[in-house]
């Protein structure tokens, strides 16, 4: 069998046992030639099974670095399970990590190092010893800091290798360093819970759904962007009977799963969740307790929410007041013990810190903090770890407004605004931007500041530094590529996590690198020693292991050497439960309801800076608009895996949902092929798309998964496959995080000519 053309059903069967197909084929299995071999003797082939060689490793194929066992013979990786030892996963694989094999032995990776001939994006480049690309990067980069300062290189990061990235620009010394997933994706939720909570909700969620009596999903797709332990928490939430009230315009993988699906407007959680508030502050229904002991704010609040009725939230987000005040009810009922989530993504409509923030209010409302089915408090792995010195933090003025006067003062400086350092490249204000460093992301595919403005920002750079493990599309636009080894190759630093349980992960190669290609460590240590700052990079990631060891005490060193996962389980996620007092670490030390650090903000710049969440109307397609509405799908990770063949059995495009309203009345049809054009641009799709008609998506509004249309001719699968999002969002911000809004987008459809 071919493994490019294997059958979607072949490929679920292969996932269903936990293995699949590499360039050794699937191994260890009776093959129809044994069909005549006696029971007794396929049993004994069985049992003969080789598994091969295990190393212990975390699963790069998404970020939620779930635990993996990678198995090897001949030096050859033949199947990868789950580790059943860490809680990120408990021995489970996605189909995302069942596919990472594709990654290593995918011939359309890059091989070695690389410097453009051609044009940018015509991916044209020439075969280079590394030593000739850190050269290149010397000759470019060194005159550029000379004229301008360190701080006319950006960078740009998302990945395990983070951290020597960071290391590497500040020893630079350029204080611009950007992660996107801050305004991308996590930014305006975090801030709001820190806001609220003194913590994030983090990148693991503390959302203890497999207890909980009732869960409240704002748009939070827990079944279909699939983290595994997340994943299978809320499936066993459900098992064992929580109600489930699911808020979106769209029914998602979850929603199918709802006691209640609220098809509520776009733009209009915010009213919808100020309305719940309303409804448990005028019934008596919150925890007057738990408020009155550990939060602040409440008697600003009583008379705050009073204004936002049910009957005026349902003319606002289209759910009828009964309805809000009926589920409202039914939450305070199984308080402590429920949960009101809000969406990963919450780059939305602009109002996102403030919408999260009414959630958070929910939550802290029902006195749910540190107990069972409510919000579990994360512990530190409660060990002495190896400590190594950094360079300091650059005191340069940042180019993309974080900690800048009035800007964005509350914006992390050490996650950076991937949208305002786009600005800031393009119009080479408040200073040149002059050189970009891209790690393992794609800022040409990145759904903000519009494709065309990234690629008008491109022309102002002198270079572009890729490392990366494929040709995304911003790599075809590099001027030197550095290739990273995959992660089934190399060393990384230890997987440390504070959560419900804390634990370290250890990450070794399962092979040798197969091409021409490093760890992103040795990548930037060869880049600093042509800088002559290599003392920042006398620690390898081996090195980090091995001095781990030696930090633990005897039989934790020795669980984290057999199982690749030392689990540290004497904590206590329960606080409230268990009768101990809880921290906050807000300017109150309080759960805050009222926020007073927003007071100076509120006073100079209005209601998007209210200390308590003020609601406002989103903006409104015209006739014969369409708002467009993206999400992520279970099957791919962002725009990441689109050429894995694996995965692209299971879904190769992105159809265009649309409701049976507009369809007919446009005289659209199910799978007719149509284009979509952004209302504001005039930009066309490229290629036509399918159509789907389904109740599954509000009126109104059309929805397409995220990830697809990608325009890199070096992928020989993924390339074109699907309609690309990042052409069509919206290009605003929220004025209090400074992270993207993407949701106001608005487009037209029409149909494709024969």
């Amino acid at each position: 069998m071919s493994r490019h053309n294997i059958t979607r059903r072949g490929f679920l069967k292969l996932a269903g046992a936990t293995s699949i197909a590499g360039v050794t084929g699937v191994t260890g299995f009776p093959s129809p030639l044994h069909a005549s071999m006696s029971e007794s003797e396929k049993s004994s082939m069985f049992l003969k099974y080789d598994r091969g060689v295990l190393s212990p490793s975390f699963c790069e194929m998404c970020f939620w670095n779930c635990g993996v066992d990678v198995y090897t013979r001949e030096g050859k990786i033949h199947k990868l399970e789950g580790n059943k030892f860490n809680p990120n996963n408990n021995g489970h694989l996605c189909a995302k990590g069942n596919s990472g094999i594709e990654s290593t032995y995918d011939a359309d990776r890059v091989q070695f190092p690389l410097i453009r001939t051609g044009k940018r994006g015509e991916g044209k480049f020439k075969k280079v010893s590394w030593d000739e690309a850190y050269q290149y990067i010397f000759d470019k980069l060194e005159p550029l800091i000379k004229e301008y300062g360190a701080q006319t290189l950006a960078t740009f990061m998302h990945g395990t290798g983070e951290p020597h990235v960071h290391t590497l620009t500040k020893a630079l010394g350029s204080p611009n360093i950007v992660v996107p997933a801050y305004s991308q994706c996590l930014g305006s939720r975090d801030m709001a819970w820190m806001f609220t909570f003194g913590t994030t909700p983090s990148g693991h969620e503390p959302f203890d759904m497999a207890n909980s009596k009732h869960i409240i999903l704002f748009g939070r797709n827990m079944a279909g962007a699939v983290q595994v332990r997340e994943a299978e928490d809320f499936a066993q939430g459900i098992a064992n009977g929580a109600k489930l009230t699911y808020i979106d315009p769209r029914l998602s993988e979850s929603g199918v799963n709802a006691t209640d699906w609220l098809q509520i407007n776009p733009g209009t959680d915010l009213a919808l969740a100020l309305a719940f508030i309303h409804v448990i502050l005028r019934d008596g229904l919150e925890n007057i307790e738990f408020v009155s002991k550990y939060c602040y704010g409440y008697d600003k609040l009583v008379e705050h929410i009073k204004q936002y009725t049910p009957e005026w939230a349902s003319k606002k987000c289209g759910i009828d007041a009964k309805t809000i005040e009926r589920i409202a009810w039914s939450f305070a009922k199984d308080a402590p013990h429920v949960v009101a989530i809000p969406a990963r993504r919450m780059t939305r409509y602009g109002n996102d810190v403030q919408t999260v923030r009414a959630i958070a209010i929910i939550n802290a409302l029902m006195g749910n903090w540190g107990v069972p089915g409510g919000i579990w408090v994360r512990s530190k792995v409660p060990v002495k770890l190896p400590e190594y010195e950094e360079p300091k933090q650059p005191s340069a003025r940042r180019a993309d407004g974080v900690g800048d006067g009035e800007a964005y003062p509350f914006a992390p400086p050490n996650l950076g605004r991937t949208n305002g350092m786009y600005e800031a490249t393009l119009k080479q204000k408040p200073y040149p931007i002059k050189a970009w460093l891209v790690y393992d992301t794609n800022p040409i595919y990145h759904s903000s500041s519009g494709v065309n403005n990234i690629l008008k920002a491109i022309k102002n750079l002198d270079i572009i530094i890729a490392i990366d493990t494929q040709f995304s599309d911003t790599v075809m636009y590099a001027d030197v590529v550095l290739p990273e080894s995959t992660y089934l190759e190399r060393y990384d630093n230890p997987h440390i996590q504070s959560d419900k349980i804390p634990f370290i992960a250890l990450r070794e190669p399962a092979i040798k690198p197969i091409y021409d290609t490093k760890g992103c460590y040795d990548i930037c240590k060869g880049i600093a020693q042509k800088f002559n700052i290599q003392r920042w990079f006398e620690h390898p990631p081996k090195d980090k292991i091995n001095d781990l060891y030696g930090s633990l005490e005897a039989d934790k060193a020795k669980e984290l050497r057999q199982n690749g996962v030392v689990r540290f389980e004497d904590v206590d996620p329960y606080p409230i439960a268990s009768g101990a007092e809880p921290k906050f670490n807000t300017s109150s030390k309080k759960i805050q309801l009222y926020v007073s650090d927003l007071e100076d903000m509120y006073q100079k710049n209005g209601d998007d800076f209210s200390p308590m969440p003020i609601y406002k109307d989103p903006p409104l397609p015209k006739d014969g608009e369409f708002r467009l509405l993206i999400g992520k799908t279970p099957r791919h990770t962002q725009a990441r895996t689109q050429n894995n063949w694996i995965l692209l059995e299971l879904q190769d495009d992105s159809p265009v949902w649309m409701h049976p309203d507009d369809a007919k009345r446009l005289g659209f049809v199910d799978n007719q092929m149509v284009y979509i054009i952004n209302s504001v641009t005039k930009v066309k799709s490229k290629y036509p798309e399918k159509l789907k008609v389904t109740n599954r998506i509000k009126s109104g509004n059309i929805f397409i998964h995220h990830g697809f249309g990608h325009r890199t001719k070096a992928w020989t699968r993924g390339y074109e496959k699907g309609t690309g999002d990042n052409f069509f969002v919206s290009e605003g911000v929220d004025p209090i995080s400074g992270a993207a809004a993407f949701n106001n987008g608005f487009v037209k459809i029409v149909k494709a000519l024969k």
